[in-house]
């Protein structure tokens, strides 16, 4: 019950309708965080892009390790210091740390993994999350762009590239999570379709800028 509360509450403080309706939206951007995505977009092109996969396997590890984990870990740590208003970091003033931070991960991490002799998959994964940062950020300096639709929008191309069933289902997701996204009113309709548009462009431009398409 109280659970429902803190949902009416907030649905609420959004301008959105509470209801099932909400409760779904809220669960559907919880399963598909942006920091989950990642994660799979990482494990997609470390199983299916690099053989062997086991050889894969490692270096989409190593890459969690040193550019995903990080940032969650940052994200933890000045959410509990109330830096944002909510685990949305809807206030888009309060984002640009959170790009900061993780822009300058993905860069150091992208020339340790071309030091260590990373891969081209694994390193075209990293540039297209380097430059889709840098991007969203300035964007995000005078408009609101939705990461949740931009990282599931990457995760989606990069799956659509080596597995079309993969990449069909993860689209799919990238609908419902359009959807919630915008009946939590989170975002509006266009800085949705402006997420997906930008990663998908941001990935299928660097791997092929690497010759891997």
């Amino acid at each position: 019950m109280s659970r429902q509360t803190d949902l009416t509450a907030e649905a609420l403080r959004r301008g959105a309708s509470p209801g099932r309706g909400y409760a779904l939206a809220r669960t559907i951007s919880q399963i598909l965080h942006p920091i989950m995505l990642s994660l799979m977009s990482v494990f997609i092109v470390g199983l299916l892009g690099v053989e062997p996969p086991r050889v894969g396997l490692l270096w989409a590890l190593l890459c969690a390790f040193i550019q995903i984990v990080p940032g969650a870990i940052f994200f933890t740590i000045r959410l509990k210091q109330g830096a944002y208003t909510d685990d949305d970091v809807s206030v888009r003033s309060q984002r640009n740390e959170l790009y900061l931070f993780g822009f300058i991960t993905l860069a150091v991490g992208l020339l340790i993994l071309w030091l260590l002799g990373a891969p081209a998959p694994i390193l075209a994964l990293v540039a297209s999350a380097t430059l889709l940062g840098l991007l969203a950020w300035v964007i995000n300096l005078y408009w609101k762009i939705s990461v949740h639709a931009s990282t599931m929008g990457s995760t989606a191309t990069l799956a659509a590239l080596y597995s079309k069933p993969l990449g069909l289902a993860l689209w799919l997701c990238a609908l419902a999570l359009g959807w919630a996204r915008v009946r939590t009113r989170n975002h509006t309709l266009l800085q949705v379709a402006a997420g997906l548009t930008l990663a998908a462009a941001c990935v299928v431009g660097t791997f092929m800028a690497f010759g891997l398409l």
